[in-house]
């Protein structure tokens, strides 16, 4: 790596940004994005938004950095936050905003003992009480070395009198401490801090359920949402959340809300048996009320659903528990044995694109195979992309599945606009989970190789450009993900 270029001590971005043009003028590159791209990678960065932050993180006044780094650490991406740390340390104590955000609570504790009302009064940059800034500064999660001052910081805003239930709008969803410790961080001892300070789990504001306990049964571990749930949600917030927690593969969770109240409608039962999860969770939902013969919207009754997977398994649970055998037809079971692969395929079997949609999702190839050959159309029954089988495997960066949809012939431009390609790349950002779709953890604990692989196979089948303008643009993200942008 000897060749690469060195940026000066104070680097002029707009000099960067005229050789990017120059060199597209000149024809070396066919568009400015791939210029900017390969100025970026001369200098060792992945994209030119990277190099852009370094050179800013050299380069901004003092004030201009300390509101950057707050709003990185406030948001779903902290690179942006972590570079200018990393270039300027004692940026995290520039002003009370930029402390609570970097876990300084010696520089937290000295601007209290001068002013003790700060700890209840909103100040900038974005206008928040100091708490908030604390525990919604994704810092917590991402950088562990910081994870006990930022709780420290909590004790200092607490102890002299932060309200644990301040609160600001963010798209007319209530943003309460509780919610980024429980269901952004999903930080235990912060979670119970804030409940036994008086933190209030019902933060539903003005909508039916709240952000706290919603976002909470995303993660694996299901502690923050016992501690929410015992707090004193609402019941019937609690039982909403059950069906989020559905969406992933988590026993633990699952259990963990019906045992604490939570009550099992048909609904989340048709869920559990159609994401075909393990045995144990069906049981655990009937055990807490689910009816167990009710029909879905479709006509279809749990043990229709299981029956018609093949999943032998779930047949036998609910058959158990009283299902009633009359009620599955012999379109069925055939279905189901051609899917178990112990039988031939059939036809005029309904309702296979819901099937093949939720393969789509959990990135079962076999299964979509299946259910293709038993005529399954490839591009799905809805008109938007994201209901598209390929949209659904490339959104949630399932390379295998997206392969097989295109040798398939899966358009890859679809009728409302968007694009597989399209797909992916805000799956990359927004996608941190592959079954259970986006939560609220950073940016980066979204796996890049997942989407690489799928955007390479989508760039090699002649995949299009996405045609958008917002940030970051699909060029830099391809680049981000170590590809080379198509010309």
């Amino acid at each position: 790596m000897s060749d690469l270029r060195s940026l000066p001590a104070r680097p002029d971005l707009r000099r960067l940004r005229d050789e990017a043009k120059a060199r597209r003028r000149g024809g070396e590159f066919p568009t400015l994005a791939l210029a900017q791209l390969a100025i970026a990678r001369e200098h060792g960065f992945a994209s030119w938004p990277r190099l852009k932050t370094q050179v800013e993180a050299l380069t901004l006044e003092a004030g201009e950095r300390a509101e950057a780094l707050v709003r990185s650490a406030c948001s779903s991406d902290v690179r942006r936050a972590r570079a200018l740390l990393q270039v300027d340390p004692p940026l995290a104590g520039h002003d009370l905003a930029c402390a609570c955000v970097s876990g300084e609570a010696a520089e937290v504790a000295r601007r209290l003992r001068r002013e003790p009302g700060l700890a209840r009064t909103a100040v900038a940059p974005l206008g928040r009480e100091p708490i908030l800034y604390a525990c919604f500064s994704r810092l917590l999660r991402t950088e562990p070395e910081r994870a006990a001052g930022i709780r420290a910081v909590v004790r200092l805003l607490l102890d002299a009198g932060a309200d644990p239930n301040a609160a600001f709008d963010h798209e007319g969803w209530r943003q309460v401490p509780l919610y980024g410790a429980a269901g952004i961080a999903n930080d235990a001892e912060l979670t119970r801090m804030l409940i036994d300070a008086g933190g209030d789990p019902n933060d539903a504001g003005s909508r039916e359920v709240g952000e706290a306990l919603y976002h909470a049964t995303e993660f694996a571990d299901p502690t923050c949402a016992a501690l929410l749930v015992d707090a004193g949600t609402d019941p019937e917030v609690v039982s909403h959340c059950l069906g989020r927690a559905l969406n992933f593969s988590n026993h633990a969770m699952v259990e963990m809300l019906c045992r604490h109240g939570a009550r099992a409608r048909a609904a989340h039962l048709h869920q559990a048996v159609a994401r075909r999860r393990p045995a144990r969770t069906v049981e655990v939902l009937l055990g807490a009320g689910a009816p167990i013969d009710e029909p879905a919207e479709n006509g279809l009754t749990a043990l229709r659903i299981a029956t018609r997977w093949g999943n032998d398994e779930l047949v036998q649970v609910l058959v158990r528990h009283g299902a009633d055998p009359s009620l599955v037809t012999g379109g069925d079971r055939a279905l189901g044995a051609w899917m178990s692969g112990a039988g031939a395929a059939g036809t005029g079997a309904t309702n296979l694109d819901g099937m093949l949609d939720l393969a789509a999702q959990s990135g079962d190839v076999e299964a979509a195979r299946r259910l293709l050959d038993a005529g399954a159309a490839v591009d799905g029954a809805g008109e938007t992309g994201r209901d598209a089988p390929l949209g659904q495997a490339a959104w949630r960066g399932h390379a295998a599945l997206v392969r097989e949809l295109v040798r398939r012939g899966a358009r890859l431009q679809f009728p409302d606009g968007g694009s597989a390609l399209g797909a992916a790349l805000h799956g990359s950002r927004h996608c941190s989970d592959p079954e259970g779709g986006p939560t609220m953890r950073p940016v980066q604990e979204i796996p890049r190789e997942r989407y690489a692989n799928v955007v390479g196979l989508l760039i090699e089948a002649g995949a299009p450009m996405p045609d958008w303008d917002g940030h970051p643009r699909p060029a830099t993200i391809i680049a981000e993900l170590g590809l080379d942008p198509p010309a």
